[in-house]
């Protein structure tokens, strides 16, 4: 609320301090910072949001400095009844920075624990960083410009996260976010990819030596370790660790692309509707939710996806190449010609309106338009846009039938080691060059684990031994505990297995030995669990015990009543009344 824009800075710093605070509760699911900042000075309703973002709950408040006092208010507002719980205000010196942001954050989290229930708190939320509070500020700003994306803005931060590292070196947050800056930039094709992967090395590296075991970190490696390193057992490792230190919609987002790289196309969408749950605002998250379904064939579902992400961010620079691409995949290649042609901006210097003709002119059989398109695109093999020459290059020729052409062109990306190699794996378009010798070989080279080429593994009398009975088993009690499966009346076998990435005899075999319990013994005991906790919580107390089953998962009164009597020895009734 104050005039100075440097204020900005520090009130969007302490509200993302405050969101990663309280995503470290594990019970919570919060809001991440794109959709959390996306109603930032808008005038909208507590029903809005709650409609918008799905939350039951959310926090609002404002800033107010000045060199010598800091005012911040803080108020909680439950989205159902439009109801303020409580209102805050908290008057602190400036100075006090991060015991702030730790004093509000742990305030925040006991009256959510007040309100919602039991939630497991830390006596600390922020740990203080050791540098003076003025350079703290300037690290904000470059945080503010790096949000904002694109190629100026993360320039800008750079610059002055690099004026950060020469007055406090041994802070390790701005060589992270340097890093970041390079890897956004060479991932969107702003660089090209070896290049900018090559600046972000030695700032991760410090940044390891620094604080390794950050979830910013572990997220930097797992990054590194699949588009650089092309090593995908390393890369689910330090996701998987990010994960576990901090859940949040870009670790799960890393995730779902590893899933892709592999072929693993539904196990990707589920860890892609969980970061679209966490932030239903960022573009990115709408458009690999469309990218899926492109790579899927489900053409006409994807592009409202891909629009969605184009609304919410007009500069990123690939949907316009997978609505393109969908429209003349699913039949429509003059529609498609004229979407490509209707590219302004980004779209234009990044070769997607080049590219994105040429193939429309492969479809449409125009010879002579085609050959003119594929001679321009070589003229950029050897500039900063090699990435995308080589990839509208091999998608045109696949098109065209040349399949030689397109191993010879998949072979050099391959020494050059583009990232590129790995998103033609699950390609649509490459269909028919895939059990091509050259094609497959580098595949499996770049990709062992290549669901695409690996046999699939026959089945014998026992389908897991004992080492994979007790592996699966704890991956599926930590899925049903994360996603909350069992709250869908709807869920199968089929569903379980999809996330566990088996086949479907697999998991119910492993249901048998790991847990000794069929497919609805167990899910059924995890929604008695979960009745057991609702009935008596002040809120449900007007509720029949009914309406608390069916929001518990079940979606039958004898299937309700029947497990709960063979789980706990008692009928509902009898728990509830010796419960009171």
């Amino acid at each position: 609320m104050s005039s100075d824009i440097s204020n900005e800075y520090f009130c969007d710093g302490l509200t993302e301090e405050i969101i990663n605070a309280l995503a470290k509760i594990k019970q919570l699911s919060v809001t991440s910072r794109t959709s959390s900042f996306y109603f930032k000075n808008k005038t909208v309703t507590a029903e809005e949001i709650r409609e918008k973002l799905e939350v039951a709950t959310f926090i609002e408040g404002s800033v107010r400095a000045s060199k010598k006092k800091l005012r911040i208010t803080v108020q909680m507002i439950d989205t159902v009844d439009d109801f303020h719980f409580w209102s805050e205000t908290f008057d602190r010196n400036p100075e006090n920075i991060f015991e702030i942001q730790d004093e509000i954050s742990l305030f925040i989290a006991e009256k959510l624990r007040e309100h919602i229930g039991h939630l497991e708190i830390e006596d600390k939320l922020v740990e203080p960083i050791d540098i003076p509070v003025a350079i703290y500020r300037e690290y904000l700003k470059g945080r503010y410009f790096l949000m904002k994306l694109g190629y100026d803005n993360t320039y800008k931060a750079i610059d002055i996260f690099e004026g950060i590292i020469k007055k406090a070196p041994n802070f390790p947050n701005p060589y992270l976010d340097i890093n970041q800056g390079y890897v956004y930039m060479g991932t969107m094709g702003l660089l090209p990819a070896f290049e900018a992967y090559k600046k972000a090395q030695p700032y991760l590296q410090k940044a390891l030596e620094l604080d390794p075991n950050s979830s910013r970190s572990q997220l930097n490696l797992a990054w590194i370790e699949c588009w650089q390193n092309w090593n995908l057992k390393k890369a689910y490792e330090h996701a998987n660790n990010a994960l576990e230190i901090q859940p949040a919609d870009d670790i799960y987002l890393t995730i779902s692309n590893f899933l892709t790289v592999e072929g693993k196309l539904d196990a990707a969408r589920n860890y892609l509707d969980k970061a679209l749950e966490l932030d239903p605002y960022a573009a990115i998250n709408h458009h690999y939710k469309g990218f899926l379904y492109y790579l899927k064939e489900e053409y006409e579902t994807a592009i409202p996806y891909l629009k969605k992400a184009l609304e919410l961010d007009p500069m990123l620079p690939f949907p316009p190449i997978y609505i393109g691409i969908s429209l003349l995949m699913s039949g429509k290649p003059n529609e498609a010609l004229t979407y490509f042609g209707s590219l302004k901006g980004i779209s234009v210097k990044d070769l997607t309106k080049l590219g994105g003709e040429t193939m429309c002119y492969a479809k449409l059989n125009e010879t002579e338009k085609c050959n003119d398109g594929l001679k321009e695109l070589e003229t950029y093999l050897t500039t900063a846009l090699v990435d995308k020459a080589f990839t509208f290059l091999i998608l045109v020729n696949a098109l065209l039938g040349n399949n030689e052409k397109v191993v010879d062109f998949v072979t050099q990306a391959y020494h050059n080691r583009l990232p590129l190699i790995l998103l033609l794996n699950p390609s649509p378009i490459l269909k028919p060059v895939k059990n091509h010798k050259g094609f497959k070989d580098i595949m499996l080279k770049a990709i062992p684990d290549n669901v695409n080429y690996k046999q699939k593994k026959k089945y014998k009398q026992a389908l897991l031994d004992a080492n994979e009975i007790k592996k699966y088993s704890k991956e599926l009690d930590q899925i049903m505990i994360d996603y909350k499966l069992y709250l869908n009346p709807d869920l199968s076998l089929k569903d379980l297995a999809s996330y566990l990435e088996l086949p479907v005899n697999y998991v119910s075999q492993l249901l048998n030995l790991g847990f000794q319990k069929n497919f609805s013994e167990y899910v059924n005991s995890y929604r008695v669990k979960e009745f057991k906790e609702r009935i008596l919580l002040e809120e449900n107390k007007g509720l029949t015990i009914m309406a608390v089953a069916y929001d518990s998962g079940f979606n039958s009164k004898t299937v309700f009543n029947t497990f709960f009597k063979k789980i706990e020895g008692i009928t509902p009734n009898t728990y509830l009344k010796s419960n009171s």
